[in-house]
């Protein structure tokens, strides 16, 4: 199921870079990845159900086949799962803002949940299992999301995320082949 993980991470990371090419002026370091499908882009559609759709799919798909075997990898694969499911179907407004539409607040509220559980989650195997990885995601996800939070420094919430991804992508990965 690791290299499952890692092959949708794979798939994650190229279609990412395949929209933000497409799009003029996107910045990885400034702009959130869901800004990429955001609602009214000319590739929201695309960005939702092909790139978003297929990875939420895809780890909750992990998640609920390892589900008994380790609870911890099962627990954040299901909530990063569940947070591009339903990004593909709630897209933010056009700057990630905290407050706008109804599906800007559903997205923002279902993203703040699953980011949140999935630190409690680490929190909870840094008590258990300390291991450097471990921490290292813990710190990466909660920079992220306090930087999302305060809104400062906005030029960077595009690296701060993708790094907490990348991370959480990761050490999901590692907890799967221990």
């Amino acid at each position: 199921m690791a290299f499952l993980l890692l092959f949708i991470y794979i798939c994650l990371v190229c279609g990412v870079v395949f929209y933000a090419k497409k799009r003029k002026a996107y910045s990885h370091f400034r702009y959130s990845i869901s800004e990429l499908g955001e609602l009214g882009s000319e590739y929201e559609k695309q960005v939702s159900y092909f790139v978003f759709l297929p990875v939420g799919l895809g780890c909750l798909i992990v998640s609920f086949v390892t589900y008994t075997s380790n609870y911890p990898a099962a627990f954040l694969s299901g909530a990063i799962g569940l947070s591009y499911l339903l990004s593909a179907f709630f897209p933010c407004d056009p700057g990630t803002p905290l407050l706008g539409t109804w599906k800007n607040s559903i997205h923002n509220i279902i993203g703040g949940a699953c980011y949140a559980a999935m630190a409690y989650q680490l929190n909870e195997l840094m008590d258990s299992e300390a291991t450097w990885f471990i921490e290292l995601t813990f710190t990466l996800l909660c920079t992220f999301l306090l930087i999302f939070l305060v809104g400062f420094p906005k030029g960077f919430i595009g690296l701060a995320q993708r790094l907490a991804e990348t991370s959480i992508f990761l050490s999901t990965a590692l907890l799967l082949l221990v």
